[in-house]
């Protein structure tokens, strides 16, 4: 009897949901970059058995764990969050757990780095009265700019309205508050870690640079938490001090910080000779463990020493990151089977890619695909890296 088309998908699902691995205990799933691919997000889930259409956790006592940066770019940022965030309590009561780790992304937009911000992402967290809230904010943004030239003696510049209006469109200071350290998504992700260890198994968004000193996940949790609430205090200081306004993005309020600098205003003033520094913050640097991509680009041979002393420092086998998309697209072992990369372009207008999964059963790993079948990926063994 020829099957539906609806009826062949569910077949399949089922089919790769038990070759997944029905036994959840001792099962670690890792999914990498979403980039608002929600879409594609739920049918890895789907595939990897954690979840059902229903979107109800199905994965037992599975524990995932997602590597950052579900924003940006993609059209349901937000979508790929909430999910995240109702996965947490639902695999939690199951004995199960999601741990959602931090990428770049997300410390981007918390800092008010909106250049991968779309028009679509936006447009999630707009209201009804949202073009009236842009409407007001534009007579704030006046006033800051007036009150700025005041201080500095200089007339009031004159702010162009549409151009204003079309970069601050409908859900933009809707998605500001909600990502602003009170804000529903703000507050989560501030409580989110840079980097988990599982087992053997290390995860994390970016790596571990051999320019920076190797230390506990603990302290690296810690020094990124603590650069965001410093980054956080900063900003609104410098707003109280009206020399930011706060909705002002990165770029905008770097500029405006160093007029104020440049006009006397940074004479014994530490925030804004901080502000306008913040390269040198952990949670930016190309070697922090957040943007690092040396554990996919670099030559194995130059790095292997060093992949060798993060092992032994940490006692672990394995260390998986995202961040970083093959030239494959497909997930990628590297280092002798330490390291696995699952960045695989998932937001498929944007990267070409496909959404995965590394799941790990011991030291077995496979690799999920939406429609295929597990893929086993040779690891580095137990016996290794130590």
């Amino acid at each position: 009897m020829k099957r539906s088309a609806p009826a062949r998908v569910a077949v399949t699902l089922l089919f790769l949901s038990l070759a997944a691995g029905s036994c959840a205990e001792g099962r670690t799933v890792a999914i990498g970059d979403i980039h608002g691919a929600y879409d594609q997000f739920v049918a890895i889930l789907q595939t990897a058995g954690l979840v059902d259409k229903d979107l109800s956790w199905t994965g037992g006592k599975t524990i995932l764990v997602q590597t950052g940066d579900e924003v940006d770019r993609g059209p349901r940022s937000r979508g790929a969050m909430d999910l995240l965030m109702g996965l947490m309590e639902k695999a939690s009561a199951q004995g199960g757990e999601v741990r959602p780790l931090l990428g770049n992304h997300e410390t981007m937009v918390m800092m008010g780095d909106l250049r991968y911000v779309t028009a679509e992402g936006y447009a999630e967290f707009a209201a009804p009265d949202s073009a009236k809230r842009c409407e007001s904010e534009f007579q704030h943004y006046v006033q800051y700019r007036a009150e700025r030239a005041g201080r500095f003696k200089q007339p009031p510049p004159q702010v162009d309205k549409q151009a204003w209006l079309a970069a601050h469109p409908p859900g933009y200071f809707e998605y500001r508050d909600a990502l602003a350290p009170s804000g529903k998504y703000g507050a989560w992700l501030r409580q989110r870690d840079a980097i988990t260890q599982v087992g053997d198994v290390l995860f994390l968004h970016g790596g571990l640079s051999p320019a920076s000193p190797l230390k506990s996940v603990k302290q690296i949790n810690e020094t990124v938490h603590r650069e965001i609430k410093e980054l956080d205090d900063l900003w609104a200081r410098l707003s109280k001090k009206g020399v930011l306004w706060p909705y002002l993005n990165i770029e905008e309020a770097q500029k405006e910080a160093k007029a104020e600098w440049d006009a006397g205003g940074g004479n014994g003033n530490g925030d804004l000779q901080t502000f306008l520094n913040l390269g040198a913050l952990n949670i930016i640097s190309p070697d922090g463990p957040l943007w690092y991509r040396g554990f996919s680009m670099d030559p194995e041979s130059m790095l292997a020493p060093e992949i060798d002393k993060i092992l032994k420092h940490f006692k672990v086998h394995y260390v998986v990151v995202g961040h970083t998309i093959p030239n494959s697209r497909r997930i990628t072992p590297r280092f002798d089977g330490h390291v696995f990369l699952i960045d695989t372009g998932m937001l498929v207008s944007w990267f070409q890619g496909r959404p995965s999964a590394l799941e790990i059963n011991d030291d077995h790993f496979q690799a999920l695909y939406v429609g295929e079948a597990p893929q086993a990926l040779a690891g580095g063994g137990s016996g290794k890296g130590k």
